[in-house]
């Protein structure tokens, strides 16, 4: 069972340490979906925890699909990143057909080094989610894919993740987006990933503007493990 929570703070990186959880993934301004933290957060949080953290390597909110001094950003802070000594970063990244344009993607895979990658929740918004899972399955360098099972109900989801799951050899299935103690064990049921991605589930007033509740966080970890 891995557990992981979004911290955007060092203080939610020490709750959610204190709360049992398994990994943290550092962004900012997690309204927007999750971005770049500066470097010094990172740091800060590197210092400040001994669970693994993932840093979101996202330059903008706008879309999923990167320009050429986007993906120059990315390379950077990639780098640095990996300088800082966390266990890996998260990104994603579409075409304007909504494929996975993987010559982004390998030209980013050549900065991570020793880094764990996870693929986010870009996979959601490509055209057939199911076919970019098999295709991220064959890359080495990818240690993990976060997604919701696409958009749309939660019945239409659960089909689509055990789809995802089946497709995956290799690759970790971290589910997350709409998780909460009250469905939680009803997915962990049907579709036993053991890998589940919690962002303002756990927060006060499941606010992305407030901090990470030691009361929330806890709770989940006590239900799944």
């Amino acid at each position: 069972m891995l557990i992981e929570y979004i911290a955007t703070s060092v203080e939610d990186a020490i709750v959610i340490e204190k709360s049992g959880a398994d990994r943290i993934e550092l962004v900012a301004s997690l309204e927007e979906g999750g971005l770049t933290p500066s470097y010094e957060l990172i740091e800060k949080v590197a210092a400040s925890v001994n669970i693994p953290v993932n840093v979101m390597v996202r330059p903008n909110s706008q879309s999923f699909v990167y320009t050429k001094s986007d993906l120059e950003m990315m390379k950077r802070d990639i780098s640095i990143i990996g300088s800082i000594g966390v266990n890996g970063v998260v990104l994603g990244m579409l075409n304007e057909a909504g494929d996975v344009d993987f010559r982004q993607l390998d030209e980013l895979l050549q900065e991570t080094g020793n880094l764990k990658v996870s693929f986010h929740r870009a996979i959601d918004y490509s055209r057939d989610p199911v076919q970019t899972a098999k295709q991220l399955d064959t890359y080495k360098e990818i240690n993990t894919i976060l997604t919701s099972g696409g958009l749309g109900d939660w019945p239409n989801r659960m089909e689509m993740l055990l789809k995802m799951k089946l497709a995956c050899k290799n690759t970790e299935l971290l589910i997350g987006s709409g998780l909460s103690k009250e469905n939680i064990l009803e997915v962990h049921r049907l579709v036993f990933t053991g890998s589940y991605h919690f962002g303002t589930a756990v927060r006060i007033n499941h606010s992305a503007l407030q901090g990470v509740s030691l009361e929330k966080a806890t709770e989940i970890v006590d239900m799944l493990k």
